[in-house]
């Protein structure tokens, strides 16, 4: 429910509370979502807070304005469906529902100048940036994912602590409203499967994999999250969607 008291924006709030009742089937694909005046009402908001939850919706591909009609759950929404707004859904920073999420490890590093040049710190320095590294897998009734994120720590400073505990992206950014992704920039390879990572994901050493590198953005324009996720290549179909402004 929304807490008026906590420091996570209204909006947030309720656009996490949308996103649950999408995922737990509660508005279906294709049916209309309540009007922003009964959202309003039902959760004791601002009409331009329920605005601003419902676009943020909008831009994620959960939900598909119609004017004059309303506000419709996207009929995709159950498809893998990648969104370049918002990066991958295996992104520490872009992930409500960690039910299917095991963590492998949780620790903190120092960075070497591979990762700072990613993170653009200022690696020709001494200067060295922490981060947290969290290892873990998606798993679903068809495939085994396996994934590596990397958090700055002056930004997320208590970020192993509480990936040990699994949270989801709405305690990763309590307080912290500046650092929420707004947007990702992702490249995909081809690669085999290590040892270490076909057993995670229980495939056949050398087995094709799709790896998927994402950057996710704050609003700030700060890299906020490093994300390496595998795929089985024999059962994954990468969709990518974008929106084309005119």
């Amino acid at each position: 429910m929304i807490n008026k008291y906590s420091s996570t924006p209204l909006y947030y709030q309720l656009k996490e509370v949308l996103i649950k009742a999408i995922n737990n089937g509660k508005y279906a694909p294709g049916e209309a979502i309540p009007s922003e005046n009964e959202l309003a009402a039902q959760y004791s908001l601002s009409r331009p807070t329920v605005r601003q939850a419902l676009g943020e919706l909008v831009k994620m591909g959960y939900l598909i304005k119609i004017k004059g009609k309303g506000t419709f759950v996207a009929d995709f929404i159950n498809k893998v469906n990648y969104d370049y707004t918002k990066g991958f859904i295996h992104c520490l920073l872009d992930t409500i529902d960690t039910s299917n999420r095991k963590i492998i490890e949780s620790t903190t590093i120092v960075g070497t100048l591979e990762l700072n040049k990613k993170f653009s710190t200022d690696f020709k320095s001494n200067f060295h940036e922490d981060y947290s590294k969290i290892t873990y897998i998606t798993e679903t009734d068809e495939n085994i994912s396996y994934s590596v994120s990397m958090l700055p720590l002056n930004y997320f400073p208590n970020a192993a602590e509480l990936m040990f505990k699994n949270v989801n992206s709405i305690d990763l950014l309590v307080g912290k409203y500046p650092l929420d992704p707004t947007s990702a920039k992702s490249s995909i390879s081809l690669v085999n499967a290590d040892t270490v990572i076909a057993k995670y994901m229980k495939l056949p050493e050398n087995a094709p994999l799709f790896k998927v590198e994402t950057f996710l953005y704050a609003r700030t324009g700060n890299i906020v999250e490093f994300n390496t996720t595998y795929y089985n290549a024999y059962s994954s179909i990468i969709d990518i969607s974008r929106t084309r402004r005119v």
